[in-house]
């Protein structure tokens, strides 16, 4: 299986963006990705049409199962 963080931030506009991430490690957890999410929006890390981050909305792991066609 596929995995990947995806990461949904609200913006200075009051819209959202969202940061994926493939194979992030086993046993992520809630923590360590608040306290990554923390550290993108205090150092500007992402700004978009001069927009900013403002907070972490949601974090998740979407696993995706691919099944070769034969």
């Amino acid at each position: 299986m596929k995995a990947t963080l995806v990461m949904n931030f609200r913006m200075s506009n009051g819209k959202n963006t969202t940061v994926s991430i493939t194979s992030p490690k086993d046993e992520l957890t809630k923590a360590e990705v608040a306290a990554a999410a923390a550290e993108m929006v205090e150092k500007d890390a992402l700004i978009v049409n001069e927009n900013h981050l403002e907070a972490l909305d949601k974090a998740f792991i979407r696993t995706v199962e691919e099944t070769l066609l034969q």
